[in-house]
């Protein structure tokens, strides 16, 4: 008998108010949740086990539909990334060998943009004008606009699994000169894994990502790069000419066939998966 009364006591004790409620944490934030959380390690890989390896290259555009949760206004991306950089968080380095590091006071120059504006000398002769140059300052938010993502596909035999591992993270933004576009230029080169910590997921780890399907079910930064929950498209997959495909005779001058050959060359390594797990 007691036991079948310990056993109703059990039962009945999310009832009367012994559970967490919802609206206990209602307001509380992701502030604790978030920075609590710790970056999930990746499975262990033994070089003999690897088969095969393809470096691959490829542009996260955040004004695309599928990726505008990462231009978040409440914490986007780039102020993230950004802030970590000027608060020793990260290193940030000059290119993709990440050889050779950038020091804060270059890495703050990089992306600044002059403006030329007339103004008059004297309210008197609205004719005697003089050209001002301003210097616009670099603002994370509103110049990174892509990221340039270099990954290794890489298939491990013993497992019969094909594992996608980024190695680093570049924010690109538009350089401008005189209020002129040249282009997309990287800003710098972020590692994105690491023994020390000093790297992209253990700073991503511990910021929200905005979840449009449910906010109820928060994701972190890292969780969308891990999951690959990011549209992108393919510039460059490693060949004996080290080329990207804009750079190929007949994509040069046409953007819109380089973009097809960037989804079929995307297609092909999905293709290879496939055909690897069927053998």
């Amino acid at each position: 008998m007691k036991s079948l009364v310990a056993f109703w006591v059990v039962l009945c004790l999310p009832l009367f108010g012994f559970s967490q409620s919802y609206y206990d944490s209602l307001f509380t934030g992701d502030g604790n949740t978030f920075r609590e959380r710790k970056v999930v390690p990746w499975p262990d890989l033994q070089s003999a086990n690897v088969m095969m390896v393809k470096r691959v290259e490829r542009i996260i555009d955040v004004r695309q539909k599928q990726n505008q949760p990462m231009a978040w206004p409440v914490k986007p991306l780039s102020t993230i990334l950004y802030d970590a950089i000027m608060n020793n968080m990260l290193i940030a380095y000059e290119t993709d060998e990440m050889s050779s590091s950038m020091t804060i006071e270059k890495l703050a120059t990089i992306g600044t943009d002059t403006e030329y504006v007339e103004s008059l000398v004297t309210a008197d002769d609205p004719s005697f004008t003089q050209l001002d140059t301003i210097i616009l300052n670099f603002t994370p938010n509103e110049r990174i606009q892509r990221y340039r993502i270099v990954e290794d596909w890489i298939y491990d035999k013993r497992r019969s699994q094909y594992f996608v591992r980024i190695i680093s993270i570049a924010p690109q933004f538009e350089w401008k000169m005189g209020g002129v576009g040249l282009g997309w230029k990287d800003l710098c080169v972020l590692k994105y894994a690491s023994s020390d910590g000093k790297d992209v997921r253990h700073v991503l780890v511990n910021h929200r990502v905005f979840n449009r399907q449910n906010n109820v079910s928060q994701l972190s930064f890292d969780d969308w790069f891990e999951q690959r929950l990011f549209s992108s498209f393919i510039i460059k997959i490693s060949n004996p000419w080290n080329s990207y495909v804009r750079d190929e005779a007949e994509f040069k001058d046409n953007s819109q066939e380089a973009l097809l050959e960037a989804e079929r060359l995307d297609r092909l390594l999905h293709e290879k998966e496939e055909n690897l797990y069927e053998d």
